[in-house]
């Protein structure tokens, strides 16, 4: 019982450390802004909009790089042009 007692001490305390900049989370339109500061590349600039995930009503603040959030698009696309039979690629 003392040892689970320590242990949940140590696991309490332990979550109370502030963890540094680089490593923090990315949770508000200006964690994006100062992310983004530091990228020179355009592909992986974050582009993060608030979305309700399926399955919850709840929005949630979803993030990807532009090359992702392209990828994606491209292979939707994809999809639905090979769900139409007949229909020549533009």
């Amino acid at each position: 019982m003392k040892m689970f007692l320590l242990f949940s001490v140590i696991g309490l305390l332990s979550a109370c450390v502030p963890v540094s900049d680089s490593n923090r989370p990315i949770r508000t339109p200006k964690d994006v802004e100062r992310y983004n500061a530091t990228i020179t590349n355009e592909g992986n600039k974050l582009v993060c909009e608030r979305e309700r995930v399926l399955g919850s009503n709840l929005p949630q603040f979803v993030c990807m790089t532009v090359s992702q959030r392209e990828r994606l698009a491209r292979d939707a696309s994809d999809t639905i042009q090979s769900l139409r039979p007949g229909v020549p690629d533009s």
